[in-house]
């Protein structure tokens, strides 16, 4: 019995100094053909999927392998990409022609493309509600179409340049980035009405929500500062500094690792990745990537990040390093 006590222990030993202590690095950098726009994730497929507005091109990595698999055009500068979880078509918007491209998953045609307002940057999908999301920067306005239907139902005003969506499926709620009047619209998704709209920092950019905290995260670039928003009777905000915990400047893109509850920032002007933990709301780590990181998306298939790196047309592929010696009592 004590023999296989020991065992057991050295057994434990072992597993812990070799796999326990894992530290996140770039795995690989993956050259592109043209400078990324936006990404997003196929997980059931796992592909990974990059807009380049500037040559109507879209890139699909194998998440597998890390590899370029095929690319494809789009007409119309490609921007905003999303994933339709109930039938995996691909969502991306045209601001240069005003449309919402349906695309086919399986050979990359075009099944349908929908008029929206002006501009149109960004798009997001309730899973639940089948409902899609369009922000139209210059019109200043979201456009609500019905994937069923494939079309426009309705038409919600907002302030102006809205820049980004995220949603709280369980509450139906949609949150909406203004970049230039500075503040953030929350949405009713049963009612199509705007319910709120609060100030926010300078120049928000990208935002994402957590259900496991209820809480949607905003990057301010011009304070290079995360807010965080709670919608209850009214909408909360707190921010925390990053340049305090060496984070990095011009905030940008978000992802989240809802396991671990950690936030990942990209810091344009700075080529770094900061690792945040929101459960103490601390910088653990930054991630040096490359030119100018300005969207992520985290593959929850994989635990894999992609930070696509604009003016250095690449995308940095962000994973677990087990460290053989752990960390010292």
């Amino acid at each position: 019995m004590c023999l296989k006590k020991s065992i057991l222990i050295i057994l434990s030993i072992f597993y812990f100094s070799t796999f326990a202590f894992a530290k996140q690095e770039v795995l690989k950098t993956i050259p592109l053909q043209n400078k990324p726009s936006q990404i997003t994730i196929n997980t059931k497929l796992n592909k990974i999927y990059i807009t380049h507005r500037d040559n109507d091109l879209i890139t699909v990595i194998n998440g597998e392998t890390d590899e370029v698999e095929s690319t494809f055009n789009v007409n119309g500068s490609p921007n905003g990409i999303a994933i339709n979880k109930r039938n995996d078509r691909i969502y991306i918007v045209a601001g240069d022609e005003d449309k919402l491209r349906i695309i086919n998953q399986v050979d990359n045609s075009t099944l349908r493309s929908i008029s929206v307002d002006s501009t149109p940057v960004s798009v997001a999908i309730n899973s639940r509600t089948g409902k899609a999301y369009v922000a139209n920067s210059n019109s200043g306005s979201i456009s609500v179409i019905d994937s069923g239907a494939k079309r426009v139902i309705d038409t919600i005003s907002t302030k102006n340049s809205p820049a980004d969506l995220a949603i709280d499926e369980s509450n139906n709620h949609i949150f909406v980035t203004n970049q230039d009047s500075e503040d953030i619209s929350v949405i009713d998704g049963d009612s199509n009405s705007n319910i709120k709209t609060d100030s926010l920092g300078d120049t928000p950019h990208s935002i994402i929500f957590n259900p496991s905290d209820g809480k949607a995260y905003i990057s301010l670039q011009g304070d290079n500062k995360i807010a965080s928003a709670e919608l209850e009777k009214k909408l909360f905000f707190t921010s925390l500094n990053i340049d305090d915990f060496n984070g990095g400047e011009t905030p940008s893109g978000l992802a989240l690792n809802k396991k671990r509850n950690k936030l990942f920032v990209a810091n344009r002007d700075s080529d770094k990745i900061s690792i945040i933990n929101l459960s103490n709301k601390k910088i653990e780590t930054t991630i040096n990537v490359g030119d100018s990181p300005s969207q992520l998306a985290f593959n929850t298939k994989t635990n894999k990040l992609y930070v696509i790196n604009r003016e250095s047309s690449s995308v940095s592929v962000i994973g677990d390093i087990p460290e053989t010696t752990p960390p010292v009592p």
